[in-house]
């Protein structure tokens, strides 16, 4: 399995949307609103633009909560593997292990 963790900083020159495009690389993603102290996880192949989706109410489950941030992300060469991801994010392992990430 080929997974590619980014860094929230910039830094990482694969961060850029014409990398993702090219490469096809799917991010499971974690968001976090620091007003109301909640997650919502995912999975999409553009983060940039998804996160402005969420943070202009266009995503059902977090539409009327604003504003969120992209807190972690782990991207992956297929769909597959991003959504076995995104399963894991949320069972309690999951949490426990983003938790300690993220010093949550």
């Amino acid at each position: 399995m080929q997974k590619y963790l980014h860094a929230q900083n910039g830094d990482d020159c694969t961060n850029s949307s014409a990398f993702l495009y090219f490469c096809g690389m799917i991010y499971a993603y974690v968001i976090y609103n620091l007003e109301h102290h909640r997650f919502y996880f995912g999975i999409c192949s553009e983060l940039e633009k998804t996160e402005q989706a969420h943070n202009e109410g266009k995503i059902e489950g977090t539409k009327g909560i604003k504003p969120w941030k992209v807190v972690y992300q782990e991207g992956f060469a297929n769909k597959q593997q991003a959504i076995r991801r995104l399963r894991f994010f949320r069972s309690p392992g999951g949490q426990h292990f983003l938790k300690r990430v993220l010093h949550f």
